[in-house]
């Protein structure tokens, strides 16, 4: 249901330039459209491309769009259900019962609500590209493992060797955290395939040199780029946000526990696609949440290390899937000063998540001895329980993603559920708000807004939305007019939203009769007296705008 759903948000800045050239039938503009990406370092070509697949000029239809990320979300969980069938073949359950749990953990996995923001909002498609080639690699590598295992040397370090390699590039052509894949097979490679450190005996000498090779110096240069990111802990440079390194960092050890209870749950709520409401963590006892957030990651790190001692296979893939997670957020929930929370940050991380419990559902015999690499043990006897209970969290987790789904499918609904369940976001509010004036109503738009800026008199978003209805209304209340200005001068300019944002706001003043002549360059003027104005991109931008106003008033001096 929820293909019917509109464009939203950063879908329009990616794939406006479908239409930058006409429609895209050469190869010119092919060339031109794959080189136009800015949403990260490498621009992320891959991704662009399957973008042609749906549509080659804009503005285009969305349904194409969302029924293709649809489509690469079935294929992740078939990779998944691969992988995962591989990694409790070599946590030793036997060949039928680890494929079903790979099956299982797989279907859990793919039917799990917690995806539907991510697989129904068109520009994530990024990030699920990003873990398909990442399942495949390690898939890949994990067949490649096996055959090392059983001798076959040439074909084991073929496999490995194009998996890793080929999986990693394409991984980060579609997103920067692709690179995390020689880390993610490095924690495979200490938590399931050499648990007890037979690497040397069964596979020899030439395969540490591999290892090395392939996957540790790998890793440990991502983790080096990130480690350059570190000195902001203690320098406390924001980058235009509203928060320090540090800050970040204590806050992100609550978020992932919410994200860990969304995930597990199946939570009624919607989520969205706003988090501008989430308290900070300005130390580890403001709030004291964090304290125990924090000693709890902690734990959770303590746990999967020592997991490779376990004896019971269950207990094993559950120190894989927290040490999975735990690594897949290492390069987008902690000290890089991004966003503080989407949903699509959990995708690839989450990818392992219910091994443990399909592992547990399939059944294997408790006697899990040492060597679990040369074991196969036999399942237990059926039992009717464990189906029911697989049939009864399927159906559950099908329900409530069909149910999220469909309000994807309804923008006003959408609206609604995210300004209800995120009453302190900004975001939410002006989303609704506009929402409301796009059907005419702009009194309840109007109504809603100064109910939001009651609570929050500063938030130049807020001030922003509704600026924006008293020009559709043709009246500015009284005191707007002086609280746009001063937030203009006080508020984070540099913020990529409020950028955005405060710039519509100044491109609509010319044809704004609610606030008289000339207020748009009064706000210019406010916002280059504010010291988040200093930054590159937002002075160079208000600069030009105050050059074009006084080439408009005959002031060329």
């Amino acid at each position: 249901p929820g293909r019917t759903g509109p464009f939203l948000f950063d879908d329009f800045s990616n794939l406006a330039t479908l239409g930058d050239y006409g429609r895209i039938d050469t190869w010119w503009k092919v060339v031109a459209f794959l080189t136009s990406g800015f949403a990260g370092p490498t621009g992320r070509p891959l991704s662009l491309a399957t973008f042609l697949l749906d549509a080659r000029n804009w503005p285009a239809a969305p349904e194409a769009f969302k029924l293709t990320n649809v489509a690469i979300h079935l294929l992740n969980g078939a990779l998944l259900a691969g992988l995962s069938a591989a990694l409790a073949r070599a946590l030793g359950l036997a060949r039928q019962p680890a494929a079903w749990a790979g099956v299982l953990s797989a279907g859990l996995w793919l039917l799990d609500p917690f995806w539907v923001s991510t697989t129904l909002y068109v520009v994530q498609r990024m990030a699920m590209l990003a873990a398909t080639f990442v399942f495949a690699g390690l898939w890949g590598y994990a067949h490649g493992r096996a055959l090392l295992a059983q001798g076959r040397r040439r074909a084991g370090y073929a496999w490995m060797s194009a998996s890793l390699a080929l999986g990693t590039l394409l991984a980060v052509l579609s997103k920067e955290n692709g690179a995390l894949l020689p880390l993610l097979a490095w924690l495979l490679e200490a938590l399931v395939f050499d648990r007890r450190h037979t690497a040397m005996e069964q596979c020899g000498r030439a395969f540490l040199t591999w290892r090395w090779v392939f996957i540790r110096l790998p890793a440990l240069a991502v983790l080096g780029y990130l480690a350059t990111f570190l000195p902001g802990l203690w320098t406390g440079a924001t980058a235009g946000r509203d928060f320090t390194p540090l800050q970040r960092l204590l806050t992100e050890s609550r978020i992932l526990w919410t994200y860990l209870g969304d995930i597990w749950l199946a939570r009624t709520h919607d989520g969205g696609l706003f988090h501008d409401d989430i308290v900070l963590s300005t130390g580890l006892l403001q709030p004291l949440s964090t304290l125990f957030a924090a000693l709890g990651i902690l734990v959770l790190i303590a746990f999967a290390a020592l997991s490779r001692w376990a004896r019971h296979p269950v207990v094993a893939a559950a120190g894989v899937a927290v040490g999975f997670y735990l690594a897949g957020q290492v390069m987008e929930s902690t000290w890089l000063q991004l966003e503080l929370a989407f949903e699509h940050r959990n995708y690839l991380p989450a990818g392992l998540m219910f091994l443990p419990l399909a592992i547990g559902v399939v059944g294997v015999r408790s006697s899990f001895v040492a060597n679990a690499s040369k074991l196969d043990l036999t399942p237990i006897q059926p039992r009717r329980w464990p189906i029911w209970f697989a049939i009864a969290l399927l159906a559950l987790f099908a329900l409530q993603t069909a149910r999220r789904a469909d309000v994807w499918g309804k923008p006003f609904q959408q609206a609604l559920v995210w300004a209800r369940e995120h009453p302190d976001s900004p975001r939410a509010q002006g989303y609704l708000a506009n929402s409301w004036s796009n059907t005419g109503n702009t009194p309840e738009a109007a109504r809603l807004l100064d109910a939001a800026l009651r609570k929050q008199p500063h938030s130049l978003i807020l001030l922003i939305n509704r600026a924006g209805v008293a020009c559709a209304q043709g009246q500015a209340p009284q005191g707007l007019r002086a609280s746009l200005l001063r937030a203009a001068r006080t508020a984070n300019l540099g913020d990529n939203v409020t950028q955005y944002q405060f710039g519509k706001l100044l491109d609509g003043m010319g044809d704004c009769a609610a606030f008289g002549p000339g207020f748009g360059q009064d706000l210019v003027a406010a916002a280059l007296a504010n010291p988040h104005a200093a930054q590159t991109t937002v002075q160079r931008d208000l600069l030009h705008r105050e050059a074009q106003a006084a080439l408009a008033a005959g002031q060329a001096q």
